[in-house]
């Protein structure tokens, strides 16, 4: 009886060791942190979690330098469960301000789950829990000037250069004057303008990084006087032959813009130097009405690899290619509000005429040309309409400014659909006399 006593005792206390053991629960099970001068990332993961249920974990870093007193860095992460296993992140500095005073200081760190007073050791850059990590700082930022050289009326464009610290940078311009070339990206330091005098200028550029590191550089540019001009080819020199070109009747609604457009097919150009060949007194005719186009300008240079167009201050356009580069290069445009007499001109179907003159840098230059227009319900602008430098994703000259693809209507040179810089006109031709 006695025996039997003692095993219904031990079966109850074994049930009563169980229900004491909890069913679920919740722990750390690591946590690694990444380090250096500048701070920390820390990763914590937890499990035997209830999902819904909001949890807070304390952390802190323990930074020991030389024989000083340590100094605790505390923190805290709050979460919500979504699962029975979670992993939590922060992230932050160690107090003393950045650089190379945390340079060889030693880090440890402990993290708790409040709810059940789970603790871990910081694994801080895999020396292992429990073992202290020596700090060390990226290396010092550095700036590097971007190209020196360039011509008057030829764009501009090269890049300030950070290295070293903790990317992102920021740039800035500091002091001196650049005629022309006033434009810097503080996010990625390119620099771009059309110099607009010859000579000599001197600027100071910075930089800082995103650990409050800087570093600052003079910078010297020479801009060569502006190409002679070799060339001109007067508008009776380019002119379409046969009928002028048909315009055809359309309707618009209020608001609405034919794109004028066109674009080159160039010869003979030299791929050893700079050619630039400007197209002024640009004008549409249509029944015997005149719009007035931006001048337009295309630089041939050897040293760009990627073709560009860009709308200048004063509203005139410059393509930049390489001269490897001859077919379908877009010149000149201009987005002309709709009126009576584009909508309608000569009852429904009337001709037009295209002109210009033509400037060029180079005396054997020869091309064709061709111009279109196409009618969109509305416009942005045209740098903010991002025009095709060349024959690439679209034709040259069209819009790739998707928005603006969406308001392609049909238009007096055909256009809807997919026809965004409308149909082309015939051929024209330019040569320099001998």
């Amino acid at each position: 009886m006695r025996q039997k006593r003692l095993v219904v005792l031990l079966i109850a206390f074994v049930i009563m060791a169980i229900s004491a053991i909890p069913a679920r629960a919740h722990v750390l099970t690591s946590a690694n942190a990444t380090a250096n001068c500048q701070g920390y990332a820390l990763t914590v993961n937890a499990t035997g979690l209830t999902v819904g249920t909001t949890y807070t974990i304390d952390y802190s870093f323990e930074v020991m330098c030389g024989s000083s007193m340590p100094t605790v860095i505390p923190g805290t992460i709050t979460f919500t469960a979504t699962a029975s296993t979670e992993t939590a992140t922060a992230s932050g500095n160690f107090g003393r301000g950045n650089g190379s005073r945390l340079n060889g200081c030693l880090v440890t760190g402990m993290a708790t789950l409040t709810s059940s007073g789970s603790t871990v050791s910081i694994n801080v850059n895999n020396r292992g829990p429990m073992n202290p990590a020596t700090l060390t700082c990226p290396s010092t930022v550095t700036l590097a000037c971007p190209a020196s050289t360039g011509q008057v009326g030829v764009p501009y464009s090269s890049s300030l250069v950070a290295a070293g610290g903790v990317p992102p940078y920021t740039y800035d311009g500091i002091s001196g004057t650049i005629p022309g070339v006033s434009s810097l990206n503080t996010t990625t330091g390119l620099i771009t303008g059309t110099p607009t005098e010859a000579g000599t200028f001197q600027a100071e550029f910075g930089v800082r990084d995103s650990a409050d590191n800087m570093a600052t550089a003079s910078c010297t540019f020479t801009f060569k006087s502006p190409l002679p001009t070799a060339c001109v080819i007067p508008p009776s020199g380019t002119v379409i032959g046969g009928s002028p070109v048909s315009w055809n009747g359309f309707t618009a609604p209020a608001g609405s813009v034919v794109w004028i457009n066109a674009h080159l097919d160039a010869k003979n150009v030299p791929t050893n130097t700079i050619t630039t060949v400007d197209f002024t007194g640009v004008t549409l005719v249509v029944n015997a009405t005149s719009y007035a186009l931006p001048n337009g300008q295309v630089v041939f240079n050897p040293a760009v690899s990627t073709p560009t167009t860009v709308v200048n201050a004063d509203g005139s356009w410059t393509t930049t290619v390489n001269p490897s580069f001859n077919n379908d290069i877009f010149f000149d445009g201009q987005a002309i509000p709709v009126d009576s007499n584009l909508e309608n001109g000569g009852n429904g179907n009337t001709g037009s005429t295209f002109s210009f003159s033509t400037n060029s840098s180079d005396s054997t230059l020869q091309f064709q040309w061709q111009w279109g227009a196409a009618v969109y319900t509305s416009w942005p602008g045209n740098a903010t309409a991002n025009i095709e430098p060349v024959h690439a994703q679209q034709q040259a000259g069209a819009p790739l400014n998707t928005a603006v693809e969406k308001d392609l209507i049909q238009g007096p040179r055909g256009g809807g659909g997919s026809n965004f810089t409308g149909s082309w006109s015939g051929t024209g031709q330019g040569t320099c006399p001998h």
